[in-house]
């Protein structure tokens, strides 16, 4: 094959280019030829121009996309890379790594571009006109305002609140879409918790793509994906228990992993080896909850912050299996069980503070069908109504939605100034006096530090009665955590709660509707509970 030839070949086929010519350090510090792994095989084979990726630790992940981005550089003209990590350490170590990938790529071509100018955050090559920025997302303060061609926002999840705003937003604004070169946008991270961009950005690519809500394509890399994560059994670092060829105490968790993804024995033993680490790391065990964020298994557990969840974990895992994106939006309100003739409904109003905090209303229907000839209680979720509204605007949405669903009980939380709104309103929940069974003449669920521990309780052991397919009720369960040790020990939200707590007001108040069989029961509070 003529010289020629062969590196037009190089050129047309990233992967052959990375494996020929580059060399890498591998975790014994020697420099080896870069051979890519399955995930980076995958990450090649599958990326589009915008791609948001949740992947386990330290499997490669960043190093294929510097190498990527560096060899854009080296070969397309004028091109522009920006790479931007969470702190300053990590960028230092993705700059060393680029020089390391550079200097191999010069000693197998010695007529590739030479550097014209590198300081601690910029290359740039002297025939190319090419120019590669690594920074930290506290650091970063743009390049002189040139378009950007390849984009990688590197541990994304870790990154401080505001940052994202701040730099992706405006970042991303100066990514050309042309259709003679394919510019890259990267967002790249390990899970941490629900509560941030990473989460938000990767959920709504998973589930919005095909509505026209994202125009970013999702990828999950699981650690079983990545060979080394195995441990033959005479390993020094295998438990004791484990040191043995077939493992014969395999737990329902571990079984699922190998009937499902055909995880080895070894595997098996690695992932026992980590989880012991991690809980080792404090006396309560809780740590053990970090191996499904540093090593996730799927794309729904792997984002459960570390704690002790109230909700059982893994119902919450099969109700989130069970979303989908509302097929009917009708008076700003998703919904999935359009009204019915006949049928009574609860609507469950959480008011926010209008540009600060989300209005949340859930509407209900609570119901007894009979499965296996017993009587079994249904609490379908039927519609989500949510947005920044102030308390004027989310009444006379709440008000429309109402007579939308057959005049339903509007049952609003009265600690803000939404209930004067509603008094218009012909079906409003009124608080019972348990002892009397009097309507008092107060208007809504009063949430407060003594109430809310119930709220949440009462969700909890109802859980399993639930039926819904909105995917932002079953996030926020998983922020509902038990803090503290021993008597001090109690639940409380680590996160955003709008659509638990409004999911939880339908739940406490549900008795004031009648079912199949009738009125279920009539309860309230006296004027001193709670206070």
């Amino acid at each position: 094959m003529q010289q020629s030839e062969a590196l037009r070949l190089l050129l047309s086929n990233r992967r052959l280019f990375i494996e020929t010519l580059v060399r890498i350090e591998d975790k014994s510090r020697n420099l080896v030829p870069y051979v890519l792994n399955p995930i980076q095989v995958d990450i090649d084979a599958t990326s589009s121009g915008r791609d948001v990726y949740v992947k386990a630790a330290q499997v490669g992940a960043s190093s294929y996309f510097i190498c990527d981005f560096l060899i854009d550089c080296l070969t397309i003209p004028g091109t522009t890379a920006i790479i931007i990590s969470y702190d300053e350490f990590i960028s230092s170590r993705l700059l060393r790594k680029a020089q390391v990938f550079y200097e191999a790529l010069k000693a197998a071509i010695p007529t590739i571009d030479e550097m014209h100018h590198k300081s601690t955050f910029e290359k740039t090559f002297e025939r190319t006109h090419s120019s590669f920025y690594i920074s930290s997302a506290r650091s970063f303060s743009g390049v002189r305002g040139e378009p950007i061609h390849d984009l990688l926002l590197d541990e994304f999840a870790f990154w401080q609140p505001g940052d994202a705003e701040k730099i992706f937003a405006a970042a991303l604004q100066r990514v050309p879409i042309t259709p003679e070169r394919k510019t890259k946008v990267r967002i790249v991270s390990t899970p941490n918790g629900e509560d941030n961009d990473f989460h938000e950005v990767y959920m709504a690519a998973k589930e919005g793509k095909e509505l026209g809500k994202s125009t970013f394509k999702h990828h999950f890399y699981p650690w079983f994906m990545h060979p080394e994560y195995s441990l033959p059994f005479d390993s020094a670092y295998a438990l004791p228990q484990d040191q043995k060829e077939v493992l014969d105490n395999i737990t329902p968790d571990e079984l699922k992993l190998v009937a499902n993804f055909g995880v080895s024995m070894d595997q098996i033993r690695w992932r026992r080896m980590k989880i012991a680490e991690m809980s080792s790391l404090r006396r309560t065990g809780e740590t053990a909850l970090l191996f499904g964020q540093e090593y996730p298994e799927d794309d729904v557990t792997c984002f459960q912050s570390a704690g002790d969840m109230v909700l059982d974990s893994d119902l919450v895992n099969e109700k989130a299996k069970d979303c989908y994106p509302a097929p009917i939006r009708h008076l700003y309100t998703d919904i999935w069980y359009p009204p019915e003739t006949g049928l009574k409904y609860l609507i469950a109003i959480d008011p926010g503070q209008g540009k600060v905090s989300e209005s949340v209303a859930t509407v209900w229907h609570f119901s007894t069908e009979t499965i296996e000839d017993k009587p079994v209680e249904v609490f379908k979720h039927c519609a989500t109504l949510s947005g920044f509204y102030d308390e004027p605007d989310m009444a006379e949405k709440c008000k429309a939605l109402g007579y939308y669903y057959n005049g339903a009980l509007l049952a609003p939380e009265n600690n803000l100034s939404i209930v004067p709104h509603l008094t218009d309103y012909p079906d409003l929940y009124y608080l019972q006096d348990p002892i009397s069974g009097k309507t008092k003449n107060i208007v809504g669920w009063n949430t407060n530090n003594s109430t809310k521990p119930y709220m949440i309780r009462e969700l909890a052991v109802s859980l399993y009665k639930i039926l819904t397919h909105d995917i932002r009720l079953v996030s926020q369960m998983r922020n509902i955590r038990y803090i503290g040790v021993g008597a001090q020990k109690r639940p409380m939200s680590i996160g955003a709660d709008d659509y638990f707590m409004s999911a939880a007001i339908g739940i406490v108040c549900r008795d004031s509707l009648p079912i199949e069989r009738g009125l279920v029961g009539t309860w309230g509070w006296n004027d001193s509970w709670g206070r």
